[in-house]
């Protein structure tokens, strides 16, 4: 019978370099060529998965739940209110903590946020070139504009991620905003900051899950999903069977099917050979 397979991309599809080792493609085109459908699920916007998107896929979900396509179709999404906004925009900015705003195709953020996110990927010592170098990276990859065009002409945003420089600081904001937004902070990232992403309750990987296989006709016995962070938690409890990676967060870990090699190991590869898939 055929199989809908949800992948996670960071931490669990992409190697840290960003790439796709040989292995995963090679596994994921024997998948779909045996009949089943593979889906990307992250928590990317739509408009930075297109490199990924060209390698050969069913469908995505991007933004963790906010939006969903199926075959170049968009099907579903959904986006916060003006006032979700500036209610979590105030928020932040009263506590000194970086946030960006992810709209489908486009990201506004500031200099400061790249770059605090892009130091937390490299390592000590590294040349201020190589830094500058990643920062110019990740402003196209994530087709990244200042907020003030946001402020001038503002667009439907699906999700807020931030960076915070101590938990006081995000505790004040969750307090504040937790009755609106799940709070989704991210294993270690940087020994200085704490990252994450703030989503409006309701939107989440594991109901748009369930939106798909709807438009598909497939029973959710017949799903598989593969993750590696706390953002995939609705999405392994929603699916059949659900994959955490070996380098996953270990609370995410409790809730697994299986645990497979990690990313660096091809894990997601392996696992689907002894599933059955290919």
């Amino acid at each position: 019978m055929k199989k809908v397979i949800f992948l996670d991309i960071d931490g669990t599809l992409v190697l840290p370099s960003g790439e796709v080792s040989t292995r995963v493609k090679d596994a994921i085109f024997q998948v779909r060529k045996n009949g089943h459908y593979v889906f990307l699920c992250t928590g990317r916007n739509r408009g930075s998965i297109d490199d990924l998107m060209a390698l050969g896929f069913d469908g995505a979900i991007c933004s963790a739940g906010g939006y969903i396509e199926i075959n170049n179709q968009k099907i579903y999404e959904s986006f916060l209110s003006e006032a979700d906004i500036r209610e979590a925009r105030e928020a932040f900015e009263k506590n000194h903590i970086l946030y960006n705003m992810e709209a489908t195709y486009i990201t506004f953020s500031d200099d400061r946020m790249n770059e605090m996110f892009v130091k937390g990927s490299l390592d000590k010592g590294c040349m201020n070139s190589e830094m500058q170098r990643m920062i110019n990276e990740q402003k196209n990859k994530f087709n990244m504009h200042d907020p003030k065009e946001y402020d001038n002409h503002p667009i439907p945003i699906h999700k807020i991620c931030f960076i915070a420089e101590d938990r006081e600081s995000l505790e004040r904001v969750r307090k504040q905003l937790s009755y609106k937004y799940n709070f989704i902070v991210h294993d270690l990232f940087s020994t200085d900051t704490i990252n994450g992403e703030i989503i409006i309750k309701g939107t989440n990987k594991g109901n748009a899950v369930q939106k798909v296989i709807e438009v598909l006709n497939i029973p959710i016995e017949n799903t598989i999903c593969f993750g590696d962070s706390m953002n995939d938690y609705e999405m392994i409890q929603t699916c059949q069977y659900g994959v955490v990676m070996e380098n996953g967060t270990e609370e995410l870990k409790k809730y697994a099917t299986s645990i497979c090699e990690s990313v660096l190991e091809d894990g997601v590869a392996l696992e689907m050979k002894r599933l059955g898939l290919f």
